[in-house]
């Protein structure tokens, strides 16, 4: 009997069809909440396995709303004629009565590694990904339709087979007769029992036997076996043993593997999903088959069974029980994984997270949350354990960096179980869940980088935090790393869907495995993505605690530092911001909370990355509200410090807070008339407080905090000047990008504010004050107090410092040169110009020849060497400010020095007049290059540590923001790398202030500086960050000056000489402007460009919905344009520039075949569409070869210890540049000099190479056979062979045998050379026939061991050398003596006659034969035959003397009996063998 079909529900709940409730029976349930499978009705019958929604989040969505599962047949009372068209299908597909007596335990699935081993860079193939979905689709197809054409076929229908074709992937096959199945088992049970006996027996018989007796039975079975096969069976269990101890390197087992076939990394997991997986990982170049790759995917393999306590902390054992632990709540939390250890790991937690009980929800958040915070905590500290006095001693040896990579890895679906909490219905879990996204976007280390980086007055830029890699390298910027960031997650990936599509259809092509994909590649996008913002301010408008909301801002003040689009999402958002700004009016105005502060710095962080967006928080009134403090005067410091401590300390926080986001209205053009109505409440801050008041109560950096902020803003008000003899011009000025009027300081409010400055200056020589300086020298150790206070006024000055010399940059009139050229002066000099010059000079921070005290110049260099890191920061920033201050005076006084109406001419002037007059600079310059001494050392010892951090092509490991990038230390968002870039700063314009090279009568003594000074120059171009583009231009153009390239000239004329080389020199000046013109153009172009996308590309991929497929992830097409790196933005993005240069960045001129402008930009399969004009190519070619050998030859008078970028630059791509320059032709080798130039970098790399090569085999000669040093494949990348087939392609055309082109063509011979790119360059040189065009041996530019030894043993490089040999490639090479004909006779010889190892023995006689089958019908090859013979060694003579004790004939003889075993009984052969004994007698003869 049918049962009646009803109509399909209307109204369909997500998630699931056999489940509907109406409102009254949900209400009926706990929360409204139906999960895992729980119901109040007992279950009857098996249960079908739950089926989860896999909707996105595009909205906040409470757990109420879904996803639900149900059990199939629970008895839940439904409307009448709903859902029994469901139940039908549940109970057909739960028709399992027939075969559940064979039903066995499902065994749990053994875990799989997780492979990245096969992963190459971060961008998704996505055509791959499709094509692999689509065949995977197409199979599952092919097989359920071949399954249903089996059932409709007579005879093929038994139950057997229908049961095995249904139930064979789940590994449970079952037979309809129970005796096959009988007969089966019994049959694996006799032949396990059969191998287990026989093992139990060897064992027994083992343990029963004496080592002496063990070691008889070995020695007597060793006897028995033939040595070569010993050998033979050692080898290959050696092989096994390798590849068991690094899994997934063996190519063939990752072909075998078609989930390791995808174009990103990713962790293998037991979930169901068809997805592919990214754990955000990419390896550099060809590193991902090396040690590198396969140590991390270890280290994140073993985070897996890591177990941590409630507290975060790692439980050493399973074994070992929590100490003071409730085992009642330890038992209590845990429903799945091992019940007996102690501990949970990470995803058990995750899945604890999920529970129907709120209690194990709150405790499980709570643990990841701990977990989450001691990584973050250990990674920034450098792996010290700081954060609990009582750690264990497995804490400090976990590897937290691990720990952090898995726990934002797509493995444990932490994302996702965060998105699901933070809808829970109970306060306590949502609390927790805001925690661990606090912990996860590292908000407070984060904020506490950046709120030290917007002290320093020179760096006007903060950095997007979204994680980045590089772009992959192409042929057209030769290879060399160092391309554009890019953002882990696409941007338009970040909002998962626009406004305006309500369609229900179109909707549910979007799934959350979307969200967790793009999860994977950036943790904050995914949150973004899946609704986080909506959900942010729902939570808002309920009225959170204290410790949410603190939580909430601070997680939206992280997803506003992500990137442009995250912050363009939270403006978006709707009523998000109006919420923040009305709770913060809401509140106690008089009491100051935490929240008020984020407050403030949240509109601020969004107001910093737009200009468009600042005025309109301005137009719309929100700046105004949440800065009205700073209308409210303070008259007395008194007041203030009664207050208390904490009120002080808060009160502080908020002001600096809004004193920055004031700053930022001004650094955009807004505000400024604002400053007539908050000076009087700032004069309190600007004047020097009395410190011994400030030092009793405890609130000395309270107070420094507001004055530095003070007059940081007073900075950004001078930048805002116009020039003071340009005040016309810049009156009228508007702003056209703003699309609104932005205004200009006036220069009526400078005089009263450079008078207070000023009070600093002399404040400076205050007891209390010089007190702090006193008690810190040649003492280790101080109280934490005072060093706290001297850092906090170190900062005031720094700011103060840079305050005046923004007011006097902006005095200089604009056009200096051309003023200086006309002989016109300054119409006037402003008062407080020798005014400010008098009191730096009378308050000693300057040291003069006449001034026997120490200055305040040395005593902050003392700081810097001795200082912690914050002490040492602050130090550097004043002495940089300082400087700006010397510079700017000194160019004032000298434009006014000639006009009598300025500086009137006193007979009796003051020394400090004097000196005034002279030059500041002048009179303290001794000093100043002992400062320049010292910061050259630092940052030479500083920019490795930079280079140290780009791991695997990207700035950290793990896809989190900021610091959770998770390199080590926080990488580049370090405190270390932060003090190393300042340093850099500071020296750059110390050099470019001083000169590198002042004059050419150098003395020995100042020779080395000179040296030390380019070097230090060339380390600061790759330490400096996204935000330090003006400093590379000038560290650039500090290395191009004509001064440098002069001596640089004399370095390679000197270096030459010493080698016998040939010499050049340049005719006249003009040769080197023009090659600093050439160079500095080109280096601009191709390091300081940045990408953008034209207008009109994002409104059209912003139409178009995402699809379903990971392959329809939206692809940003590259329509792009360039622009200098400098610009007026208050937020630099890490992506679409180049920063920080790569270690081999000086090889861009020599490696660039492209338009420097366009590198990196275009993509062609083609060579010829990509490069640029030939005759502009030779010309930075030209200049790229010059200041290459310049600074190769300087590098190599550097003394010991010093780092240097230059010789840091692996070998491999040296001689790599060298070949690119050869793709374009012989252009380069045509022009005398670049000829002379080209030859004399083979010759230094020649040498380099020999002497890598036996400081190889001294260090390490065990492996003297694998000495594949040179791994261009592995290093440059994997297609090599690719590049070498064009190099040899055009060495056969153009070179006519070029002895220069040769020898570099003839390196990719060399045995250091790894095999794959040896193998390649012979075989295309066999195919081209062009090996007789190489140079001979002698004629090489590399020692000729180095070809030769050891002897090659590779078995396809022999078989080529055979094929060429045979094929009659090798004939005319013969009679030129190459290198070529020399290496087959030296290598063939060397195995064949030499090499008597057993498992050689099979390729030796192979390659016998195929030369004896040559030999044979052959006759032109009868010297070459007879040279083989008679080969020896060239380090002996050409003919044989004695060979171990016997004559030279014995020697021949020994040789050609060799080859007669080799022809194994073939006559053919062996007539060949009596021919060549003849033909030898008749030579000899």
């Amino acid at each position: 009997m049918e049962k009646k079909q009803t109509p399909s529900l209307k109204n369909k709940i997500f998630g699931n069809t056999a489940l509907q409730l109406n409102d009254v029976e949900s209400s009926c349930m706990v929360g409204g909440i139906v999960e895992k499978g729980f119901s109040d009705k007992p279950i009857s019958g098996p249960v079908a396995p739950p089926r989860p929604s896999v909707l996105h989040f595009p909205v906040a969505r409470h757990r109420s709303e879904g996803p639900h599962w149900s059990p199939v047949n629970s008895k839940v009372s439904v409307q009448e004629g709903e859902g029994e068209g469901d139940s039908e299908d549940d109970e057909a597909v739960m028709d399992f009565d027939a075969v559940k007596s064979y039903a066995k335990p499902i065994m749990r699935k053994k875990k799989v590694d997780m492979n990245f081993s096969n992963s190459v860079e971060m961008e998704v193939d996505e055509s791959r990904i499709s094509t692999v979905s689509e065949t995977a689709e197409a199979s599952v197809r092919k097989n359920s339709s071949n399954e249903r054409s089996c059932r409709l076929k007579p005879g093929l229908a038994d139950l057997k087979s229908e049961l095995e074709s249904v139930l064979d992937s789940n590994a449970m096959e079952i037979d309809a007769t129970r005796e096959s199945k009988t007969v089966d088992v019994r049959l694996e049970e006799v032949a396990v029992s059969l191998e287990s006996e026989i093992d139990t027996e060897n064992r027994a018989r083992l343990q029963r036997m004496s080592t002496e007796e063990i070691t008889e039975a070995q020695d007597e079975i060793m006897g028995r076996l033939d040595p070569a096969l010993l050998r033979v069976l050692k080898r290959r269990g050696e092989e096994k043993m390798k590849k068991q101890k690094t899994p997934g390197s063996d190519n063939k087992d990752q072909k075998s593997s078609p989930s390791l076939n995808t174009a990103m990394p990713r962790v293998v997991t037991t979930s169901t999903s068809n997805h592919t997986r990214s754990d955000g990982l990419v390896p550099i170049s060809g590193q991902a088959k090396g040690k590198l790759w396969n140590a991390w995917r270890e280290r994140v393999e073993a985070v897996r069974g890591l177990r941590f306590s409630p507290d975060g902390t790692v439980v050493g054992n399973s074994l070992q029980q929590m100490p003071q632990v409730n085992l009642a709540e330890r038992d209590y939390l845990r429903s799945e994984g091992d019940p007996g250890a102690a501990g949970y790991t990470i995803k058990e937690a995750v899945s604890l997270t999920r529970s129907l009980i709120a209690g194990q929800r709150d405790l499980a958040l709570a643990l990841l949350s701990n977990v989450l915070n001691k990584a973050v905590q250990n990674i920034h500290q450098n792996h010290v354990h700081i954060t609990r006095q009582d750690a264990n001693k497995v804490d400090r040896t976990v590897d937290w960096e691990a720990v952090w990579a898995y726990a934002l890895g797509p493995e444990p679906e932490l994302v996702l179980t965060l998105r699901m909490c933070l809808d829970d219905n109970h306060s306590s879990v949502v609390r927790q869940c805001a925690k661990v996204i606090y912990h996860v976007l590292s908000c407070d280390v984060n904020e506490n980088f950046f709120d030290v980086s917007e002290k320093l007055a020179n760096l006007h830029e903060d950095t997007f935090t979204a994680p980045v890699f590089r772009s992959k390298p192409e042929i057209d910027v030769g290879f060399l790393h160092g391309g554009f960031w890019k953002y882990n997650a696409k941007p338009s990936n970040v909002l998962a869907l626009d406004e305006d599509i309500i369609d229900d259809e179109i909707e549910r092509k979007h799934t959350i495995q979307d969200d967790i994909f793009v999860a994977g590649q950036d943790f904050a996008a995914g949150l973004v993505r899946m609704g986080i913002l909506p959900a942010l301010c729902y939570l808002l408008e309920s009225e959170p605690t204290a410790a949410l909301e603190e939580y909430i801002l601070s997680i939206l003040i992280a997803i506003a530092r992500h990137s442009p689009q995250c912050a363009n999402a939270i403006v978006i958002c709707e009523r998000l911001l109006q919420t923040v700004v009305s709770r913060f009016i809401a509140k106690d105005n008089i009491e100051i909370q935490p929240s008020k502060i984020k407050s403030v710095r949240l509109l601020k962080v969004l107001a910093q990355s737009d200009q468009e967006r600042c005025f309109a928080f301005i137009k719309n009134g929100s700046f105004q509200t949440l800065t009205w403090h700073l209308y409210q005067p303070t008259s007395f410091l008194d007041n203030w410090v009664k207050s208390g401590k904490e009120k002080c300390r808060l009160s502080s926080a908020l002001m600096v807070e809004q004193l920055r986001f004031w700053k930022v209205c001004i650094q955009h053009g807004y505000c400024l008339s604002y400053f007539s109505e908050i000076f009087p409440c700032l004069c309190l801050w600007l004047n020097p407080p009395m410190l011994v008041k400030l030092s009793e109560n405890g609130v000395v950096c309270e107070f420094a905090s507001i004055s530095k902020e003070a007059y940081l803003v007073l900075e950004a008000l001078a930048r805002r000047l116009p020039n003071l003899f340009a005040q016309r011009h810049h009156r009228n000025h508007k702003s056209e990008d703003s699309g609104c009027d932005t205004d200009f300081w006036s220069w009526s409010h400078v005089g009263p504010m450079v008078d207070i400055a000023l009070k600093w200056i002399v404040w400076k020589n205050n007891p209390s004050v010089g007190s702090l300086f006193v008690s810190d020298q040649g003492k280790s150790g101080h109280l934490v107090s005072q060093d706290l206070s001297l850092t906090s006024l170190l900062w005031v000055y720094s700011a103060v410092m840079h305050m005046l010399s923004r007011v006097l940059s902006r005095v200089i009139p604009d056009d200096t040169l051309h003023m200086q050229e006309s002989n016109s002066l300054l119409p006037w000099l402003p008062e407080f110009v020798p005014k400010v010059g008098l009191e730096i000079i009378k308050n000693g921070f300057v040291g003069t020849n006449s001034n026997a005290s120490c200055s305040f110049i040395e005593k902050l260099c003392n700081l810097r060497q001795q200082g912690d890191y914050g002490m040492s920061l602050a130090t550097v920033c004043c002495l940089h400010g300082l400087l700006g201050i010397i510079i700017n005076i000194d160019k004032l006084i000298t434009l006014a020095k000639a006009s009598a109406q300025t500086l009137p001419q006193n007979i009796n002037s003051s020394r400090e007049e004097n000196i005034l007059k002279d030059g500041i600079l002048k009179g303290s310059l001794v000093e100043l290059k002992s400062v320049k001494n010292i910061f050259m050392k630092l940052v030479a010892s500083e920019w490795h540590l930079v280079q140290s951090i780009e791991k695997f092509g990207r700035g950290g490991p793990a896809p989190g923001v900021g610091v959770g990038w998770g390199a080590s230390g926080g990488g580049y968002w370090s405190g270390t790398v932060l003090l190393a870039q300042a340093d850099a700063r500071f020296l750059t314009d110390l050099l470019e202030t001083l000169k590198i090279v002042a004059d050419f009568d150098i003395h020995s003594e100042e020779e080395m500086i000179v040296i030390l000074a380019i070097n230090s120059s060339l380390g600061v171009c790759v330490t400096a960050g996204p935000t330090d583009g003006t400093y590379v231009e000038k560290a650039i153009n500090n290395l191009l000056d004509v001064s440098v390239l002069k001596y640089l000239d004399i370095c390679i004329r000197r270096f030459l000489s010493s080698g016998g080389a040939k010499l050049f020199k340049w005719d006249d000046e003009e040769d080197y402007l023009l090659l600093s013109r050439t160079l500095a153009s080109h280096f601009s172009n191709r390091w300081l460009s940045v990408k953008k996308k034209l207008k009109g590309s994002d409104s059209k991929n912003k139409s178009e919905p995402l699809q379903k497929d990971i392959s329809s992830l939206d692809t940003i097409y590259e329509d792009i344009d360039t622009s200098c790196i400098i610009s007026q933005d208050l937020v630099a993005e890490w992506a679409h520039q180049r920063l920080p240069l790569p270690i081999s960045w000086f090889l861009s001129p020599v490696s660039t075949l492209c338009d420097s402008k366009i590198a990196g930009l275009k993509k062609s399969s083609k060579l010829q569409d990509l490069m640029q004009d030939p005759s502009d190519f030779l010309v930075v070619a030209r200049a790229g070869l010059f200041f290459l050998l310049g600074i190769e030859a300087m590098s190599s008078f550097l003394p010991a210890g010093i780092h240097s970028p230059v010789k840091s630059v692996p070998l491999v791509w040296k001689l790599h540049s060298l070949s690119v320059l050869l793709l374009v032709g012989m252009g380069v080798l045509e022009e005398e000099k670049s000829r002379v130039t080209y030859e004399a970098l083979q010759d230094l790399y020649g040498n380099l190479l020999h002497q890598t090569r036996s400081c190889t085999l001294y260090t390490d000669s065990v492996n003297a056979n694998n000495l594949d040093f040179l791994a261009f494949e592995s290093e440059i990348h994997g297609t090599y062979s690719t590049f070498i087939e064009t190099l040899v392609e055009q060495f056969s055309a153009v070179s006519y045998g070029d002895l220069i082109y040769g020898r570099q063509v003839a390196v990719y011979l060399h045995r250091c050379v790894e095999a794959p790119v040896r193998l390649a360059a012979w075989n295309t040189l066999t195919n081209f026939r062009v090996l007789e065009l190489l140079p001979r041996l002698e004629n090489c530019f590399t020692n000729a061991e180095g070809y030769l030894e050891p002897v090659e043993d590779n078995s396809d490089i022999l078989l080529a050398y055979v094929k060429s040999w045979t094929s009659g490639a090798l004939g005319r090479a013969a009679s030129r003596g190459s290198l070529a004909y020399t290496l087959v006779l030296h290598h063939l010889s060397g195995f064949i006659f030499e090499s008597y190892t057993g498992d050689k023995l099979l390729l030796r006689n192979k390659l016998s034969r195929s030369l004896l089958q040559d030999y044979s019908s052959k006759q032109q090859h009868e010297a070459m035959m007879l040279n083989l013979i008679q080969y020896n060694k060239p380090s002996a003579s050409q003919t044989f003397k004695q060979e171990d004790g016997a004559p030279a004939g014995a020697a021949i003889a020994k040789r050609l009996e060799l080859l007669n075993e080799a022809c194994e009984g073939s006559s053919s052969l062996l007539n060949a063998v009596k021919r060549l004994k003849s033909s030898l007698k008749v030579s000899q003869l």
